[in-house]
């Protein structure tokens, strides 16, 4: 009866930490590390790599490109588990789809914030920051995973959304 109960830690899935880890480690700067190990060493190996931490100016990519889709991929793997979490300890669906909207949208806001969104200069304000694009397509899939249980309805958004990007390209030029 004097034993101490252990605070059960919740179960992790250490793959997806790790990789979340790797991802915010790029985020965070990391990549001027290696930009300037390639500058001062002249090391073959560590140029092609700094070369890799650029973006390409139109065509192609370089792995410093695969950032922010893997940024977005962790965050759209987390949330069957975050979901899960939340449904078994707050206040059931409700208060998930609150919690969806509340930061989706706030994800959004702070996208427009970062951008000058402050000086209230309605013609130059800027929706389509990186931030705002992750607000909004992690609302978008976690509404349709929490409303589509069935995988081939699942399946059928995926395709279909796949298919209209590619429509969009086909019949709208970029500019």
């Amino acid at each position: 009866m004097g034993e101490k109960m252990e605070k059960q830690q919740p179960e992790r899935l250490k793959s997806l930490d790790a990789l979340r880890g790797f991802d915010m480690f790029w985020i965070m700067g990391a990549e001027e590390v290696f930009i300037l190990l390639g500058s001062l060493t002249g090391l073959p190996a560590l140029q092609w790599w700094a070369n890799q931490m650029t973006h390409v100016e139109w065509h192609g990519f370089h792995a410093y490109d695969m950032i922010f889709p893997l940024f977005l991929f962790i965050a759209g793997v987390s949330f069957p588990f975050s979901a899960k979490k939340r449904l078994s300890s707050d206040g059931g669906r409700k208060s998930l789809y609150r919690h969806v909207f509340k930061r989706g949208l706030l994800l959004v806001l702070i996208g427009i914030i970062y951008n000058n969104g402050l000086n209230f200069d309605v013609a130059n304000l800027r929706y389509a920051s990186v931030l705002g694009r992750i607000g909004l397509a992690w609302m978008f899939a976690a509404l349709l995973f929490m409303n589509t249980r069935n995988v081939k309805i699942r399946l059928l958004w995926f395709s279909g959304i796949l298919i209209f990007y590619w429509l969009l390209f086909v019949f709208f030029k970029a500019p």
